[in-house]
């Protein structure tokens, strides 16, 4: 048998052009050299350590520390890490408690509140209809939710007709004009406080109250963090027929295995939920975080918010994150094709906006050397980012402190979950910082 098929390989190879000929043999060579290392590290009994990876093992000992600090220093009563390089885990850390009504002990497969994480998630659900052919970015939202037909814009103390539409595209990077009415001194806050939004039954209600307020400004002209994701997610739902959490059952949370991810957590599984604390300004102290905007104890919202309303764990997200590391797969399972990622991870915002670093009223929110992909922040700019970082990195965070972000240049993803409301802490540099300067080989050119 094995001279037969010695025979076949040396007939296909006499049959095929120089040229291609010596790409296979290289090709071969390389395969036996790869198997032939891996045969050597495992008959040497070698055990894999993350410093086969480009990690000093030493230095990461340093998030480790960093993670006792926040805990030990009462920054916060409890908090998970993971880091991956390569698709495979170089850090994984839980400590501290449950939160400040809970001290019983925080487990690594614990239950957070996301909250503007689920943004990124909300986008990649949206793109698998993308692909199916559903919608296309420049398509005007009213096409599919009718409500935002004919919308206002406010100017000065008036309103006018929008001279623009919104859309789709709009929703995925912030430009819409929608807003969540966070600056208190604008009309737009007064109105969204009337109509009680946030109490609004399912999506449906929740878009039609939303369609009568105004626009911040007018679509595509200004980048302003809103409700859109939450306007996403009802399109996905007017689209696809299904719940938002049921769509995202089916084609985002089972074939990443993200098993503990849902806009709900389970009365047998409310054990297993984390306290939600707040920061006080006035005492520098942390309060439970009773009555506060997004503490629910088993819902972040009423409806199934595409904007904020996910529970997960470390590894789920962790999960998602690597299956845009690897280019839309993961295990065996395309979920988005690799040019649909490479569309959604870069930045699509104007350059003028992203260079002057500001929504309306100059809003931060951003950040420097940011801009905006599909549903994420993309990271432009290292040097004006301030803390290491690559070109290219996707990034975001929520409302209670969590993190995440993945460098396509590093191979790193990492994933900080915490429970503080007001945070004042720099927790996404701190643990920037110790991340990277753990790093013993960097693959940036």
């Amino acid at each position: 048998m094995q001279q037969m098929k010695r025979a076949a390989l040396e007939k296909a190879m006499t049959d095929l052009e120089p040229n291609n000929r010596l790409g296979i043999m290289l090709l071969i060579c390389g395969l036996l050299f790869y198997n032939l290392a891996l045969t050597n590290l495992a008959m040497a009994g070698e055990v894999w350590t993350p410093a086969h990876e480009g990690i000093d093992v030493s230095r990461l000992d340093r998030v480790t520390a960093l993670v006792d600090a926040y805990v030990e220093d009462k920054k916060v009563p409890g908090m998970t890490v993971m880091v991956s390089r390569n698709g495979r885990v170089i850090e994984s850390v839980t400590r501290g408690a449950r939160g400040l009504d809970n001290p019983e002990m925080l487990k690594p497969d614990d239950l957070f509140r996301i909250y503007s994480m689920t943004k990124a998630v909300t986008a990649v659900a949206a793109l698998v209809l993308y692909e199916a052919g559903e919608f296309h970015l420049d398509d005007p939202v009213a096409r599919y939710l009718p409500e935002f037909k004919e919308m206002g814009v406010v100017d000065g103390h008036a309103i006018r007709p929008a001279i623009g539409e919104m859309t789709v595209r709009h929703l995925f990077t912030h430009m819409s004009g929608l807003s969540y009415g966070f600056r208190g001194e604008h009309p737009l806050s007064a109105m969204q406080q009337q109509l009680k939004l946030d109490q609004s039954a399912d999506l449906t209600e929740f878009t039609q109250r939303l369609a009568q307020l105004p626009l911040r400004f007018e679509p595509g002209t200004e980048w302003g963090y809103s409700y859109a994701s939450d306007v996403l997610g009802a399109l996905i739902e007017r689209i696809s027929g299904q719940t938002l959490q049921a769509f995202m059952k089916s084609q985002v949370f089972d074939p990443l295995n993200m098993k503990d991810t849902s806009f709900s957590v389970a009365p047998d599984q409310a054990h297993r939920l984390t306290s939600m604390q707040a920061y006080n300004p006035e005492s520098s102290e942390l309060v439970v975080a009773h009555g506060l905007p997004f503490a629910g104890p088993q819902r972040v919202m009423q409806f199934d918010s595409g904007g904020v309303g996910l529970f997960s764990t470390a590894q789920d997200y962790l999960n998602f994150l690597e299956m845009l590391r690897a280019k839309g797969r993961f295990l065996d399972r395309q979920i988005l094709s690799p040019k649909t990622v490479a569309l959604m991870t870069r930045d699509h915002l104007p350059r003028a906006i992203s260079d002057a670093n500001i929504g309306p009223d100059h809003n931060p929110t951003l950040g420097l050397g940011a801009g905006h992909g599909l549903g994420i922040g993309v990271y432009i700019d290292p040097v004006r980012r301030g803390v290491l970082s690559s070109a290219g990195e996707i990034d975001w965070g929520g409302a209670s402190g969590t993190v995440y972000w993945m460098d396509p240049v590093e191979q790193i993803i990492a994933v900080g979950l915490i429970q503080l409301f007001r945070s004042p802490h720099r927790f996404r540099d701190d643990l920037s910082v110790a991340i990277y300067q753990a790093l013993s080989e960097s693959y940036e050119p």
